[in-house]
């Protein structure tokens, strides 16, 4: 056979497995995309495109035009690369920067981004952020024993907002959340395209960065703080020019920052792009994000700030890529939230945590039946430790206390959808069930409610299994025969008043899991 008349065979990329997933990141200054293996650092592929977000909505109000069909050309050239990959729209995830909720036209834009790439995208709000500059923190401090072993305070000044988490010997003893961003002062001081800034406008950016640093070091006056650690895009880019890095992070003098600084605020723009290997949009930001960590440092009396080694912007991709997997720190530090909170509503406390522990085994025995990976046992414990939280207004109708404090109440790590099913779980434990006309149920899409109905469903029973809020009932195990769910308790015989009250609450769980519970000695 002559070779030359072979067919030639086309060589395609292996299939994509499970764990192998795409993130595209609409950020204040710049469209991510990143494919990679969940739990595996090193990415398939990681690109970068500008994009002026920041600059038109702390400017205008709104999404320029053209910005809009910027976004949309990047989002075409990043499917097809991910098509390149083989990865199936079920692998694909879009997230948008939480300044977005200030556009007057936001609604216009994540359409404009649905009808391009056939994803719904969704707002990384202050908790998911919260969460995420946690977890760069958490990895750094296990790289680094002198500010895991110490009082740390770490700081995150994003593009719209300042973020401050506390450690206390590696475990969260305080966070707040200021508005006061870098690229949101940027523009309230209404910098001049060309050339570098003048001594005017750095000090105008100066004051308006002031206000919200006096407030952060008022509310931590009272912290003793050993380490302060600054992490964001801009810092982590630049720290690497001041300092190498060791241990996981650069430890950079205050001096070095205020000289560093000096010197990169009286570039032009185009100085800085060569400089720093930036591009105009992301270069923007660097000289209010270092006016900022530089104020925050002087006003601490901080000799050292440390800024963690690495890609902030590409470690943010790689947690929101293994987003269902939470370290068990971060969720102990949530139950630790959700315990204080709890307290200081006054709720019976032994009750909340004994419900707590049932619904997470029920969930957990549950798991082939339901679905639902291990972030809705979290927010499934956290409902469990403040689903009576409405009884410190009145016991009359505290469910619906209960809905309305969580809703008003921020919880560590948890993003306002989180706390939003979390709340509507409390509401629910009772024998109300939820209606399409009821608030906050009404907005959630058809598969948020079917989170909604099962989590209620195995909530209700916990709750029930200690209907006398005595703890009786100490362990349960699970045994399903036909369309029953027998429920053992060891040691109690007679268990009729929680027999009761599983009856008078069950239909939900009979209809999402098809079972009658039943209670029964071993």
């Amino acid at each position: 056979m002559n070779p030359a008349a072979a067919p030639v065979q086309e060589i395609s990329p292996p299939p994509a497995t499970a764990s192998e997933v795409a993130v595209i990141y609409v950020s204040a200054a710049s469209v991510s995309l990143l494919i990679g293996n969940r739990g595996v650092d090193e990415p398939l592929e990681h690109l970068d495109r500008p994009l002026p977000l920041a600059r038109d909505i702390f400017r205008g109000g709104s999404i320029s035009r053209p910005t809009m069909e910027q976004a949309a050309m990047i989002m075409r050239d990043y499917l097809q690369a991910i098509r390149e990959f083989g990865l199936p729209a079920a692998n694909v995830r879009l997230y948008t920067t939480n300044i977005l909720a200030e556009a007057s036209n936001n609604e216009i834009f994540l359409n404009r981004l649905q009808v391009t790439t056939g994803l719904a995208a969704r707002l990384i709000d202050d908790g998911d952020m919260t969460r995420l500059i946690y977890q760069i923190a958490l990895r750094l401090l296990k790289r680094n024993p002198k500010l895991a072993e110490g009082n740390t305070f770490v700081s995150h000044i994003g593009p719209g907002n300042t973020r401050a988490l506390y450690f206390k010997k590696g475990r969260i003893a305080g966070y707040s959340n200021y508005r006061l961003g870098i690229f949101r002062a940027r523009e309230a001081v209404a910098a001049s395209e060309e050339g570098g800034q003048s001594p005017q406008q750095l000090a105008h950016l100066e004051e308006q960065i002031r206000g919200v640093v006096d407030h952060l070091a008022q509310d931590y006056s009272g912290y003793d703080i050993g380490y302060h650690v600054a992490i964001g895009n801009e810092i982590q880019s630049v720290a690497p020019l001041m300092q190498t890095p060791k241990q996981g992070a650069s430890r950079i003098s205050e001096e070095e920052l205020e000289r560093f600084t000096g010197k990169i605020a009286t570039l032009t723009p185009d100085q800085l792009v060569r400089k720093l290997s930036v591009h105009y949009t992301g270069g923007e930001g660097v000289v209010p994000a270092l006016q900022a960590n530089l104020a925050l440092a002087k006003r601490f009396g901080d000799e050292f700030i440390w800024v963690p080694e690495g890609d902030f912007q590409r470690d943010l991709l790689r947690d929101l890529a293994s987003e269902g997997a939470l370290p068990q720190t971060f969720q102990d530090e949530v139950m630790q939230t959700a315990g204080e909170i709890g307290t200081r509503y006054k709720t019976d406390r032994r009750h909340a945590e004994h419900v707590a522990a049932f619904a997470r085994q029920i969930f957990r025995e549950l798991r082939h039946l339901h679905g639902l990976d291990s972030k809705y046992e979290l927010l499934l414990r956290v409902a469990a430790n403040l689903h009576e939280v409405g009884m410190f207004v009145s016991p009359r109708e505290h469910h619906k206390h209960s809905l309305y404090i969580i809703m008003h109440t921020e919880v560590f790590g948890l993003s306002t959808a989180d706390r939003t099913l979390v709340a509507l779980l409390a509401r629910y434990h009772r024998r109300y069930n939820p209606e399409p006309s009821h608030p906050h149920f009404s907005d959630l899409t058809r598969e948020e409610r079917m989170v909604v109905f099962k989590l209620a469903a195995i909530l209700r029973i916990a709750d029930a299994l200690d209907r006398s809020h005595s703890q009786r009932i100490r362990t349960i195990q699970l045994r399903p025969e036909g369309n029953r769910l027998y429920i053992l308790t060891p040691g109690v015989d007679d268990t009729t008043v929680e027999q009761i009250a599983i009856n008078s609450k069950c239909d939900i769980f009979r209809e999402i899991y098809g079972y009658d519970i039943v209670l029964s000695k071993p």
